[in-house]
């Protein structure tokens, strides 16, 4: 019974958090005159992205998630993801 309290707890806990992030306003990024010439011309230090590395790296990020869930029968371990995405959105000006 414990278990369950603290289950629904941190799942309102998290949902208070996910609610709270949804309306928060969108950050407006000032650029600044002298700093225009950077984003006209951006410095490139390599181009090569490790495809691989992301591949593997997705696909066990992703297997142990859902490994998680179902040893666990819980679906907690999606909560911070939303989050995360929620609050990326909202801090790079790209409201959905």
């Amino acid at each position: 019974m414990r278990e369950l309290a603290i289950e629904i707890g941190v799942r309102a806990l998290l949902f208070g958090v996910f609610v709270f992030t949804e309306f928060l306003d969108p950050f407006q990024r000032v650029i600044q005159p002298e700093e225009i010439w950077l984003y006209k011309n951006p410095l490139v230090q390599s181009d090569n992205i490790p495809t691989r590395l992301m591949f593997i790296l997705l696909l066990a990020v992703s297997l142990a998630s859902f490994l998680h869930t179902f040893a666990t029968d819980s679906t907690t371990p999606l909560w911070p993801t939303r989050l995360v995405t929620n609050r990326t959105s909202v801090s790079e000006s790209r409201p959905r």
